[in-house]
């Protein structure tokens, strides 16, 4: 009988090879498209949100607003060291602001940026103008010329950019007369801080032809809220969090409140001649993570590696099976099969071999492909940061629960596609499979879902949830033993049930 099914296994493997959508789907997919699509998406999320970051916003505010806005940020530059120390450190500060490894003269930090506010305007709009060109994100600046700072200053100068640059520099008031709209209608939600705004029907359409990404409300008073460190003046800003640019100009605004805030609050405390600490009375640093960045790492990668595991494994054998059952009997090639001296039993187990093949080349090859793609594109230094290491004896039992998994769909579609009619029908029984992966996928992100006896009996999902439990270093062989049993007797059932289906006359010939 083995001999007989191992023919039938290199006979219909043969066939397999030779159909160009079969090897699109077992290798092309898994090898190529499905990480170029991952690290397309991740490139392109990135490439959209810098370019997010380095576009102005336009912002409707009256002059007074502004100009409180303004002094804001002067005050907030004034309050920290890094404008105390700018003139001596302007050299490597602005070095690596503006991506110069040579630094630049101490001349181009004009005498009053802590002195007149205009000044410090004028002076970050220029500086700005030359730090456009490289603006992706100062958070990603060179290794070598951010090693010239120290810590606190690479903080300081991270701030910086945040709130003086992006805060301030990027964007463009424009005067409020100019929305005038005739017969602007008033949003359907309008928030109850908002209700005595008059002009607010304007200050939404115009929000939404995109015309302007928000209208801020500054009261003067704030520039006197150091002296007066008993009082609390609202700030309110207009705008949309589903349109990006909008939702963009609001974090702008709001990292310019905070840090503006935390300055007040320093300098109350320095005006009652109160330390910083009072307001920090425990501090936290103590908190010791067990859980080194790799594990850290791990943890989220465990997540979602299982996961693309079985789906590898769920998309490498659905074409080889369409073929293999429905296929053959569209092709009326079924029965050189069935008149062979081959049993049924046989002709099923060679086929299911088959398919169970496909499914294990594609989830090893996309695992491999994943693998030296995130070695190869992503930089060095989020290699470093990410610390993403996994050893051999830690994936090698992973990948193995995927043979269940994948024995199990080649069983399960197998009986399917030989019991439908046709090619197309075999597709419509197959396609809602593919919400059994949905539970699998959510379960490891799902808090407090740890492994347990009773996970362990819930087939793929012992196999996500304990893949990640591997990955990250704590291994249960208990737990492992059970898994791949309830797997295994998942796999032993779809293929009886595939056996069965091809001993069913009135099944092979369903037509």
């Amino acid at each position: 009988m083995m001999r007989t099914t191992l023919a039938i296994y290199r006979k219909e493997l043969v066939d397999t090879l030779r159909d160009r959508k079969t090897l699109i789907f077992m290798l092309l997919l898994p090898t190529v498209l499905m990480p170029l699509l991952m690290l397309g998406l991740s490139r392109m999320m990135q490439v959209v949100q810098k370019a997010e970051e380095a576009k102005t916003v336009r912002i409707a505010a009256s002059e007074e607003s502004r100009t409180a806005y303004r002094d804001l940020v002067f005050e907030w530059f004034r309050g920290t060291e890094l404008g105390d120390r700018m003139r001596v450190l302007d050299t490597p500060v602005l070095g690596v602001l503006l991506k110069s490894a040579g630094g630049v003269p101490a001349e181009s930090v004009p005498a009053g940026i802590t002195r007149d506010p205009q000044v410090f305007e004028d002076w970050v709009m220029s500086l700005a103008t030359q730090v456009r060109a490289n603006l992706d994100s100062i958070d990603e600046q060179p290794a070598e010329m951010m090693d010239l700072l120290d810590e606190k200053t690479r903080g300081e100068l991270i701030d910086f950019y945040r709130v003086a640059i992006k805060g301030m520099a990027l964007v463009e008031f424009v005067d409020p007369a100019t929305l005038a709209t005739e017969g602007a209608a008033a949003p359907a939600h309008v928030p109850e801080s908002l209700a005595g705004l008059a002009n607010l029907p304007e200050i939404a359409a115009a929000v939404a032809r995109r015309d302007i990404q928000g209208f801020l409300i500054v009261p003067s008073a704030v520039t006197g809220l150091v002296a007066n460190d008993e009082s609390t003046e609202a700030i309110t800003f207009v705008h949309d969090s589903t349109i990006p640019l909008s939702s963009e100009a609001w974090s702008r605004v709001r990292t310019v409140v905070h840090r503006a805030g935390e300055s007040i609050v320093h300098a109350r405390l320095e005006g009652r001649d109160i330390s910083r600490s009072f307001l920090k009375p425990i501090d936290t640093s103590g908190d010791a993570d067990l859980a080194s960045p790799q594990r850290r790492a791990l943890n989220v990668a465990g997540s979602i590696l299982p996961y693309l595991v079985i789906v590898f494994a769920f998309l490498g054998g659905l074409y080889p099976a369409l073929d293999l059952g429905a296929g053959e009997k569209e092709r009326n090639t079924l029965e050189t099969l069935l008149v062979s001296p081959a049993g049924r039993a046989e002709i099923a187990t060679g086929k299911f071999l088959v398919i169970l093949t496909a499914s294990l080349t594609s989830s090893v090859l996309g695992m491999v492909s994943m693998a030296v793609s995130y070695q190869m594109i992503l930089p060095e230094a989020i290699l470093e940061l990410i610390q993403l290491r996994i050893e051999p004896q830690r994936l090698a039992p992973v990948l193995l629960l995927a043979v269940p998994a994948a024995a199990a769909f080649a069983g399960l579609f197998l009986a399917l596609s030989i019991y439908a009619r046709s090619f197309k029908e075999a597709q419509s029984y197959i396609a809602p499979l593919q919400f059994l992966l949905i539970l699998p996928a959510v379960a490891p992100l799902i808090p407090g879902v740890e492994m347990s006896w009773k996970i362990a009996a819930i087939p793929l999902v012992n196999i996500s949830v304990l893949a990640r439990d591997f990955l990250k270093g704590d291994m249960n062989w208990g737990y492992y033993a059970v898994s791949l049993a309830v797997c295994a007797a998942l796999a032993a059932a779809c293929l009886a049930y595939c056996v069965r289906q091809f001993r069913r006359e009135e099944v092979l010939f369903r037509t």
